[in-house]
């Protein structure tokens, strides 16, 4: 999956998101998705980059667990054959869950 690729599959949910967070005054109310760029690395073979990969955390915000969405993240990632791992953390004086879906995309 290529990070173009990774964007359509979240426009595709249905979904607010943007890409490295809201600011304070346009956060909207829950649920919503953040794109966070983590670190990316590239292997090497025969001195060339053979591979190169940039990490993503899907960060959903909701105001209670909401398992339809963290299933519907799950369903379309797996449709597309991008494996993935899951977290979920409550966001003590928030009042927010977020779950985190840790992705690889190709460069």
């Amino acid at each position: 999956m290529k990070i173009d690729d990774l964007c359509k599959l979240l426009d595709g949910l249905g979904i607010p998101w943007t890409n490295e967070g809201y600011t304070d005054e346009d956060r909207p109310e829950p649920p919503y998705i953040s794109l966070e760029a983590d670190l990316g690395g590239t292997s090497y073979a025969d001195n060339k980059a053979w591979a190169s990969w940039m990490n993503y955390e899907i960060l959903l915000y909701t105001a209670h667990r909401a398992y339809e969405l963290e299933d519907k993240i799950e369903s379309a990632l797996d449709a597309e054959g991008c494996a993935y791992s899951e977290s979920v953390t409550h966001v003590v004086g928030e009042r927010l869950v977020v779950a985190s879906f840790y992705v690889s995309v190709q460069e």
